[in-house]
């Protein structure tokens, strides 16, 4: 679909007005982060524990190049501000969220507000070992008309749209067996280079909560609720043996193309059952 690129800076103010109005409190701008994150190609993103600290609000993974074994993917802390979007953040803002990066992190930090040109200049330049990227409110909103987020077409903001973004992966769990544990999934693509090495990649944060994950062995699989055998296989986090279940759903076809998926994990609480939702 084409996006109409003249949207002049008062229908900007007010289709940000409307994306502020449509979240009653900051926990929902973090939930509709979650998806938002995804969609421009954050993996593994979950919304932290809803303390109401200030802290860190959400977490992600940008994947590093394929075969580096994910040793140089960067993890993001994001600090999500639902603010009044007349009101100014101030570099300390910033600076707090600075202050919760370690090693390989990025801080990112989005708000429906202004940002001070001061706080901006600071996320770029002030300490360049803990860069962090800010994404004000009239940013925002571009990134959601460039990527169709939450937007008709012409584009306004449309609740039954913003609806159906924040429901895709609600309606994939809802497919889950009843009797499973919904809570705490975690999505990650199977993509095309699993599929070509017949593969498939875990999450890290599920790899650390495997049973016995120090030695190559078998492992349970559920998935779309049918029980499998498949191998895991520590020095590379992956699941073997999974040649026949691609192709039983539909990541190779019958010509050998292949088909990329979104994918839902979650684990036993014993480490020794994988759940996978396609």
């Amino acid at each position: 679909m084409r996006i109409i690129q003249d949207i002049s800076e008062a229908e900007k103010k007010l289709l940000l007005k409307q994306l502020y109005e449509s979240f009653e409190t900051g926990f929902d701008f973090e939930e509709f982060l979650k998806p938002f994150l995804e969609s421009l190609g954050l993996t593994e993103v979950v919304v932290t524990k809803k303390t109401g600290d200030g802290g860190v609000d959400l977490l992600g993974i940008k994947p590093g190049l394929d075969g580096l074994d994910g040793n140089d993917a960067v993890q993001y802390k994001v600090q999500a501000k639902r603010n009044n979007p007349n009101s100014i953040i101030q570099p300390e803002k910033i600076d707090a969220l600075r202050g919760n990066l370690n090693f390989n992190q990025k801080g990112l930090f989005i708000t429906t507000a202004r940002v001070s040109d001061k706080a901006k200049l600071d996320a770029k330049i002030k300490d360049l070992s803990k860069p962090v990227i800010v994404i004000d409110g009239m940013e925002l909103i571009e990134i959601c008309i460039q990527n169709q987020i939450g937007c008709a077409y012409k584009p306004i903001f449309s609740k039954e749209a913003l609806a159906d973004f924040l429901n895709n992966e609600a309606k994939q769990i809802d497919e889950i067996d009843k009797s499973i544990d919904k809570t705490n999934w975690i999505s990650k693509m199977i993509t095309s280079n699993d599929i070509r090495a017949k593969i498939i990649s875990i999450p890290s944060t599920i790899v650390l909560k495997i049973s016995n994950n120090e030695t190559k062995h078998d492992i349970n699989a559920v998935i779309n609720n049918k029980k499998y055998t498949v191998s895991f296989n520590p020095s590379r986090n992956y699941l073997g043996s999974v040649t026949s279940i691609l192709k039983e759903h539909d990541l190779i076809s019958e010509d050998g193309s292949f088909k990329e998926k979104k994918a839902l994990w979650s684990i036993s609480d014993d480490g020794k059952t994988i759940y996978i939702n396609l």
